[in-house]
C-alpha cells in the first residue's frame, strides 16, 4: 500500500480547541506531520471551537473530528489501518483493541507517577485512582503492536514494565534484539518555524509589568508536582534590590474541564499574596492562553522558568513547556532531575537544586546582571531547539505507520516444566551437569 493511501486514526480524550493542554497539542502536531505523507484523522470526543480542519492545518490529508459518538468513532476506526492512541483511551473505547487494526500506544506521559503526587493528601482517591489507571495502562501495554515514549530515560522505565508482563521474551529478542520495534522514542516536538508575535503579549495587557522589566515566565499550569513556591520566594528576596524583576504564570487551571484547579495553584497565589508580591512582582493569568497566541507571551519574556520537587514523577517526566522556551530562544532556569534539565544546564540556561531558594536567587541575579551570558543561553536554546523539530522527532512513528507489523505473541511468564528444565541443563553441560544439578532440580520441582 502506498504511503498516500495509509489511513491513520489518532485519538486523544483531551479537548482540541483554541486552548489546549499537552496531550491535545501532541495529538494535533504529530497528526499534522504524518499528514504530509498519509491520510490522518485526529479524533477527540470533546467539543471544539474549530469548525473546519483547515483552521488547524490546511491539508487535504488532515481531518479533525470532535464531539462525536462512540459509534462515529467505530466507523472511522473500521476504515483505518493504524490507530494511534494515548495511554488512557482504551478506558473509554475498549473496542478499539479488538478491531484487528495495528495499534500504537503513546506512552509519553507516565501518568501513574503524577497521580501519586496529585492525590498525595487524599489517600482513598490516591489508591483508587492508581489501581484503576494501573489496570488501564496494563491493557494498553498488553495490546500494543508498537509504542512510543518521550525520552531514552522513559524508555528504560517502559522496557521494565514490558519485561514484567512478559512481553520481552525470547521470540521478541529474535524479532528485534534492540526492542526498538516494541518501543521507540518520539519526544514532544516544536515547530521549525520561528515564533512570530501576532498580538498583545503579557507586557501590554498586565498592569504592573512594564516594557523595561525583566520577566521570568512560567509557561503553563501549576500542578501538584511542581514547586512554584521556591521561585516566588526567590523573587521576594530579589525584588527590593532589583524592582524590575517580575514573575508571570501563564496558566492556573488546565483547559480540560475534567481536570480541577489543583491545590498547588492556590498555594502559589496565597504565598505571593503573603509576601506582598501579588500583582506587584508576581502575576497569575487565571485562564489558559490559547495555543496559537502563546508566542505573544513567550516573546515578551526574558527567561523561562520551571521548578519541581524531588519525586519519581520528575525523573521520568518530559516537560513540554520547556520546548516552548527553546522554540522562543528563551534562556531557562529549571530544577535538576529530569532529562531536559541535563541538556539545558550550561548550554541553554541553568539547572539548580530542589527547593533551593538561594540557588534560584543566584541564578536569576546572574542572568539579570550578565547580558553576555543571557545572550549565550539564548543561542544555546536556539541550537538545542533543532533537536526537537516535529519533522525529526516523529520519524520512528512515521516509519511504523508506513510499514506496520505485528509483534510475536506472548503469554504470561511461567516456570518451565521439569522436562524443559532438565533438557536445558543437559544441553548446556551434558549428563555430568545434569547429575550435578539433580538435587537442585528436584527441590524446585517439589516446591
Amino acid at each position: 500500500m502506498a504511503n498516500r493511501e495509509r489511513n491513520i486514526l489518532t485519538i486523544t480524550l483531551e479537548p482540541i480547541s483554541k486552548q489546549m493542554a499537552g496531550p491535545a497539542i501532541r495529538a494535533v502536531e504529530i497528526g499534522k506531520e504524518l499528514a504530509k505523507s498519509m491520510n490522518v484523522t485526529v479524533f477527540s470526543p470533546k467539543p471544539s471551537e474549530f469548525k473546519e480542519s483547515s483552521e488547524l492545518y490546511a491539508s487535504n490529508n488532515f481531518h479533525l473530528v470532535t464531539n462525536k459518538s462512540k459509534k462515529d468513532l467505530q466507523n472511522i476506526a473500521n476504515l483505518s489501518d493504524v490507530i494511534f492512541i494515548q495511554a488512557n483511551v482504551l478506558k473509554a473505547y475498549p473496542f478499539l483493541a479488538d478491531l484487528g487494526k495495528f495499534l500504537v500506544v503513546d506512552l509519553y506521559d507516565p501518568y501513574l507517577f503524577s497521580l501519586l503526587a496529585q492525590y498525595a493528601n487524599e489517600k482513598t482517591s490516591q489508591q483508587a485512582s492508581y489501581n484503576l489507571m494501573h489496570q488501564i495502562l496494563q491493557k494498553h501495554l498488553t495490546r500494543a503492536d508498537f509504542s512510543i515514549c518521550a525520552s531514552e530515560q522513559q524508555r528504560d522505565y517502559w522496557l521494565g514494565r514490558y519485561c514484567a508482563i512478559g512481553k520481552l521474551n525470547t521470540k521478541l529478542y529474535d524479532f528485534d534484539p534492540s526492542f526498538r520495534k516494541l518501543i521507540d522514542v518520539v519526544p514532544f516536538g516544536l515547530s521549525e518555524n520561528e515564533p512570530v508575535k501576532t498580538g498583545q503579549g503579557l507586557r501590554q495587557i498586565t498592569p504592573g509589568i512594564n516594557q523595561d522589566d525583566f520577566v521570568l515566565l512560567w509557561g503553563g499550569g501549576i500542578w501538584e508536582w511542581f514547586d512554584p513556591i521556591t521561585i516566588i520566594s526567590a523573587v521576594g528576596k530579589l525584588c527590593t534590590q532589583y524592582p524590575k524583576i517580575k514573575l508571570y504564570f501563564m496558566g492556573m487551571k488546565s483547559p480540560n474541564p475534567q481536570v480541577p484547579l489543583m491545590n498547588m495553584a492556590l498555594k502559589a497565589k496565597a504565598h505571593a499574596e503573603k509576601l506582598g508580591l501579588l500583582n506587584r512582582h508576581v502575576f497569575f493569568n487565571e485562564t489558559w492562553i490559547p495555543y496559537h497566541d502563546r508566542a505573544n507571551y513567550l516573546l515578551d519574556a526574558d527567561v523561562g522558568v520551571l521548578a519541581h520537587f524531588d519525586l519519581i514523577e520528575t525523573r521520568f517526566s518530559f516537560r513540554t513547556r520547556v520546548l516552548d522556551y527553546l522554540w522562543s530562544k528563551l534562556p531557562i532556569i529549571t530544577t535538576v532531575g529530569d532529562e531536559l534539565a541535563s541538556k539545558i544546564n550550561n548550554q541553554a540556561g541553568l539547572a539548580v537544586n530542589y527547593q533551593d531558594i538561594d540557588s534560584w536567587v543566584t541564578a536569576v541575579e546572574t542572568l539579570y546582571k550578565n547580558k553576555d551570558l543571557l545572550q549565550k543561553y539564548k543561542e544555546g536554546a536556539s541550537q538545542l531547539a533543532k533537536e526537537f523539530h516535529w519533522k525529526n522527532v516523529v520519524k520512528p512513528l512515521q516509519s511504523y505507520c508506513d510499514k506496520p507489523y505485528r509483534l510475536p505473541d506472548f503469554k504470561k511468564i511461567r516456570m518451565p516444566s521439569p522436562i524443559t528444565r532438565m533438557k536445558a541443563v543437559y544441553d548446556r553441560g551434558g549428563t555430568e551437569l545434569l547429575i550435578n544439578r539433580s538435587k537442585e532440580l528436584a527441590k524446585d520441582f517439589l516446591k
